[in-house]
């Protein structure tokens, strides 16, 4: 578990450092809706159901994209303690 959580954590950061997801501006983030968190999480997790059976590299991307489902969780929690949904 302590490995998943870490590839969490660095992918959380890479968030917030390309200012995708908090960072230096939150201007997007408090843009968001509560709808549109889910919708983010939705798609990301659609792209990895999309391809749980298909080949060896789109099993690696279902769990690239299962991490980035978990870190945008994070990120929505973030906002929703911010009070921006």
């Amino acid at each position: 578990m302590e490995t998943i959580l870490n590839e969490i954590r660095i992918e959380r950061i890479r968030q917030v450092d390309q200012c995708k997801h908090g960072g230096d501006t939150e201007k997007f983030d408090e843009s968001n809706t509560r709808n549109d968190w889910v919708a983010y999480i939705s798609a990301y997790s659609g792209r990895a159901a999309d391809k749980v059976d298909r080949n060896e590299k789109e099993y690696n991307d279902f769990r690239i994209n299962m991490i980035k489902v978990a870190t945008l969780a994070i990120a929505d929690i973030e906002a929703h303690d911010k009070e921006f949904c």
